[in-house]
């Protein structure tokens, strides 16, 4: 355990701004309740109609389970929502006829597999959910949802992105964005904060702009924001002038830390309100996506009272993927070995003796963090944690990297600084060689181990006979291909049950 980063390289999902974001929300949480019953819900699938029908995968690899080998067979047969028999193509189909079933066939192509549905570990659904209602202005798009970094992520990037978006914005609302990488935006010519909140003030708008940074809790923002917060903190006798708060302002390049809490202070309300009114179509998109992305398993981590009670709404109905509550588990574990650690999120990663990496900072924040003096700590040292008897699963990062489970597998295999000097030869890029996980390790992080630190690998995690057929059919073996081709393998179907 010693080993264990907890310095956050991110802003943190658990930090005040977004509790007092959560606050303001809670006025508007019973309108959200209503909306409930107006929710699509999931139907079950029904394609067989006979209670003694049996769907049989088979021609391909269907992998069961990875710990030191991948176990795979033929062929496996599924009845009413669980697997009924794995082997041979021959040995299935004996087995169901013997028992009177009737059998429907799905053929894999010679490329596809069949492997356990992914388990993402760590995700905050509901404050998610609010973002996602924002723009991302990371290098993945608007949406956040690009496997690959973004080659031309620069300040003219951010820039020409303000400008876009602002002409499809309503009048009265804010341009709200999260996920900004200033740390990949410096340069010769970007040096600091500074440089970043002039260039974002000369934008042609007169509409309040605020862009969240990636890194920290910082909030790069135009003048049309810093004169409505100066109103209200006047009204707040604060004894500051306007022309002294702009300098501290420019000073700091943004706001920072607590001064984030003004900002709730003056957004409004009829934006906070919209947050609400969406937020659970935002919240069955997310888990759409998460679903094409091969997650049949998502934990989620939210502990604000507000959060815990619009989740609990909406777990009402029926989701596309399974929802585990990890904050749970997570409490019950702090209660059962009397620990005290706080209520953030790199300490809400570890369960026990099992921890949830965001190996995606090894990819962007890495060069970073080579920068910067870190004694003799390593970021994220996935095999030294292994060594140390830790349960290592892997989580993506979400909202502000993509939520990828198989882009994740990949960056433990590769440990790459995606972002780094065009100068940096290829073995310069990996950030501690030593710490690179096995192609079965980065299977099993995302799966069975996975499934371990949610405390649910009777259920998930692995493909055995009278275990629920949560399972995704893959494009491409992720064992035999390419390192660098392991993000681009498709979802080609998922099944949750």
């Amino acid at each position: 355990m010693n080993d264990i980063n907890f310095k956050q390289q991110t802003f943190s999902l658990d930090h005040v701004f977004f509790d007092g974001l959560l606050d303001k929300l809670a006025e508007y949480a019973q309108q959200i309740r209503q909306l409930v019953g107006n929710q699509r819900v999931i139907e079950d699938d029904k394609s067989c109609d006979s209670s003694a029908c049996v769907h049989i995968i088979h021609s391909g690899r269907i992998y069961s389970s990875f710990d030191n080998q991948a176990h795979f067979y033929e062929a496996m047969a599924i009845y009413n929502g669980k697997i009924w028999a794995l082997g041979s193509l021959e040995e299935v189909k004996h087995r169901v006829y013997q028992s009177g079933f009737i059998a429907t066939f799905y053929c894999l192509r010679e490329e596809e597999v069949v492997m356990p549905g992914f388990i993402e570990p760590h995700c905050h659904l509901i404050t998610s959910s609010i973002l996602q209602q924002w723009f991302h202005f990371g290098p993945f798009g608007f949406g956040c949802q690009k496997s690959q970094f973004m080659s031309q992520y620069d300040l003219s990037y951010i820039v020409r992105s303000v400008m876009y978006l602002e002409k499809g914005i309503p009048k009265d609302d804010w341009l709200l964005g999260y996920g900004l990488y200033s740390q990949l935006l410096l340069n010769n010519e970007v040096k600091t904060y500074r440089d970043i909140f002039r260039m974002l003030t000369k934008v042609n708008t007169h509409k309040p702009l605020v862009i969240f940074d990636a890194a920290k809790p910082f909030a790069f923002v135009n003048y049309a924001v810093l004169e409505k917060v100066h109103k209200y903190l006047v009204r707040q006798h604060y004894t500051i002038t306007k022309l002294d708060f702009y300098r501290m302002v420019e000073g700091q390049g943004g706001l920072v830390d607590e001064q984030l809490l003004w900002l709730l202070e003056v957004l409004p309300e009829h934006q906070l309100k919209q947050y609400c009114t969406h937020l659970f179509n935002f919240t069955d998109q997310l888990l759409s996506h998460a679903k094409g992305q091969g997650v049949t398993h998502l934990g989620v981590v939210d502990s604000h009272p507000v959060a815990l009670d619009l989740l609990d709404t909406y777990l009402q109905k029926q989701t596309e993927i399974h929802v585990v509550n990890a904050t749970s588990k997570w409490m019950n574990e702090q209660s059962n070995t009397c620990s005290d650690l706080p209520d953030i999120d790199s300490y809400k990663a570890v369960i026990g003796n099992s921890i949830a990496l965001n190996i995606g900072e090894v990819g962007y924040l890495g060069f970073e963090w080579v920068q910067s003096y870190h004694g003799q700590s390593t970021l994220q040292p996935c095999q030294t944690l292994i060594k140390q008897g830790m349960n290592v699963c892997l989580q993506s990062g979400f909202p502000l990297l993509p939520l990828s489970p198989l882009r994740s597998a990949q960056q433990a295999i590769s440990r790459e600084m995606e972002y780094a000097p065009h100068c940096y030869m290829t073995k310069e890029r990996v950030l501690g060689a030593e710490q690179c996980f096995t192609r079965l390790q980065s299977l099993k992080s995302i799966s069975i181990s996975a499934a371990v630190h949610l405390k649910i690998s009777n259920q998930a995690g692995c493909l055995a006979e009278g275990q629920h057929a949560n399972y995704v059919v893959l494009s491409a073996d992720p064992l035999h291909c390419k390192n660098k081709d392991l993000r681009e393998i498709k979802v080609v179907n998922s099944a949750i049950n």
